[in-house]
């Protein structure tokens, strides 16, 4: 096992074209040592290398095709153990139910990987500041308000299954790095490791929400808080890393002014609408997993263009 000093790029594998570019992306963004470990589903699928001298180490672990990207990446953190410290959580991110997929997973991984000197800016406020447990992708830390209706009966049983307490009055005023890619702490979510949630996650059917999946991508953010560090999102990092110190109140005022100015461009209207509307949207889903695909895909049209219009 490499220096526990040395930060570690997590990558789920599901597109093995669009691992080429991100392959990449990788490799120019670090001028310093690091290491990568990629989750996919099959060992026989051929993977572009990341062509760079800092990678110290590569490893591939076969995953079932199950939990998208985030059982494959709870499967990571237990096989890692306490082999690393920091590290970057990213997957080929495509989402194919939209036009804009490709440009949004650009879109989060430049801001997750821009920096100076070969250092993402992520990295080196996690690196001076050794109680930051996530960094979000630039305008991804999003309120959860809203958008806990289809994922309330998902989230209560993973976390009953973590010991942690949920009060959904309270995460209603709460925040999760929305995407599911972010710079993270692996003392932060050491309660993942620690916890078996395989049986939770349903088989792939092309689910939009309500698994087990994105109840835990609602939750990354929430567990790093209550391990006792602090969340912050890549649109705050030049504040932060310019402040001469960080108490709390630097941290949480820097990171909420930060946050509260920058608008998410892949932000939908129709997803305003439902947050509204959340007994309209659980109805939507119960038909959505009842519908036809072809009615559907109609269905959801006419709807976008509905919501856009108002």
């Amino acid at each position: 096992m490499t220096d526990p000093g040395v930060p570690v790029v997590i990558v789920h594998v599901h597109y093995a074209d669009v691992w080429a570019d991100m392959a990449r992306e990788i490799a120019t963004a670090f001028d310093r040592p690091f290491g990568l470990v990629i989750t996919c589903r099959d060992d026989g699928i051929a993977l572009a290398e990341v062509r760079s001298p800092h990678l110290v180490f590569a490893r591939r672990l076969r995953t079932e095709n199950r939990g998208r990207d985030v059982l494959p990446f709870l499967h990571a953190l237990r096989e890692m153990g306490d082999g690393f410290e920091l590290g970057l959580k990213l997957h080929t991110k495509r989402s194919k139910h939209r036009a804009d997929g490709e440009d949004w997973r650009r879109y989060m991984m430049d801001s997750l990987l821009g920096g100076e000197g070969g250092t993402p800016a992520a990295l080196r406020l996690m690196e001076r500041d050794h109680e930051l447990g996530l960094v979000a992708p630039l305008a991804h830390l999003l309120p959860l308000e809203g958008r806990i209706a289809l994922n309330r009966r998902a989230m209560r049983r993973v976390a009953d299954r973590m010991d942690i307490p949920l009060d959904f009055e309270e995460l209603t005023r709460k925040r999760f790095a929305a995407g599911s890619m972010f710079w993270f702490r692996r003392k932060a979510l050491r309660p993942f490791a620690k916890t078996v949630l395989d049986d939770l996650f349903p088989k792939e059917k092309g689910q939009l929400d309500g698994t087990a999946a994105h109840a835990v991508e609602r939750l990354f953010a929430l567990v790093c808080e209550r391990s006792g560090y602090w969340v912050t999102a890549a649109e705050a990092l030049p504040d932060l890393l310019a402040a001469p110190q960080l108490d709390a109140a630097t941290r949480t005022a820097l990171t909420e002014s930060a946050v509260a100015r920058t608008s998410n461009p892949f932000a939908l209207p129709i997803s305003r609408f439902w947050g509204r509307h959340p007994y309209l949207l659980l109805a939507a889903h119960h038909a959505y997993v009842r519908t036809p695909r072809p009615v559907w895909r109609i269905a959801r049209q006419l709807l976008r263009r509905f919501t856009l219009d108002r």
